[in-house]
């Protein structure tokens, strides 16, 4: 066992370098760790940002949810309407004192008042983020109950979606 260490002593100090076979032995296994890492890094990222989307599907479906509801807990005088061939659910907003709807535009949920042709976000523009779009469908009224369904879409395909059904306070 004297000797090898001896031997093994004396080949480190030598200054022959390596050879071919031992370089291209050392790069062999660098590029098999490079590999490993780097496919690691593209998985952990790749989990990251699924776990951020559906973070923030969830907070948006939260946000919009409370939001809808608390117009529509002060319907009122709730009927329904068409215009340009689509139906819709108008109601009197007790707060607000004036009739209004909901409308799916661009990238968000606005309500549109029947006195003006202004149109107003439910909610900050700004709290929808990464391509996610938030839609209110299928509102029916009935029995005294709205019914909707939130959907969050992300690449066109339902991403998250939640159905709601809320009373309002003022109806029997």
């Amino acid at each position: 066992m004297h000797k090898n260490k001896k031997k093994t002593m004396r080949k480190l100090k030598s200054d022959q370098g390596f050879t071919l076979v031992e370089m291209v032995l050392a790069l062999f296994i660098l590029s098999l760790i490079v590999t490993v890492i780097g496919g690691g890094v593209t998985v952990v990222k790749s989990a990251y940002e699924k776990i951020t989307l559906q973070a923030e599907a969830q907070v948006l479906v939260s946000t919009f949810v409370t939001a809808i509801n608390d117009e529509l807990r002060q319907a009122e005088h709730i009927e329904q309407k068409e215009s340009n061939h689509e139906q819709y659910w108008s109601f009197y907003h007790a707060k607000k004192g004036y009739r209004m709807y909901f409308v799916n535009k661009n990238n968000n949920i606005y309500y549109k008042t029947e006195i003006s042709t202004n149109e107003r976000p439910l909610v900050s523009d700004k709290t929808i983020t990464n391509g996610l779009l938030p839609q209110i469908e299928d509102l029916t009224y009935e029995n005294h109950v709205f019914t909707y369904t939130l959907r969050i879409y992300y690449n066109g395909q339902v991403y998250e979606e939640q159905e709601i059904s809320i009373r309002p306070l003022n109806e029997p």
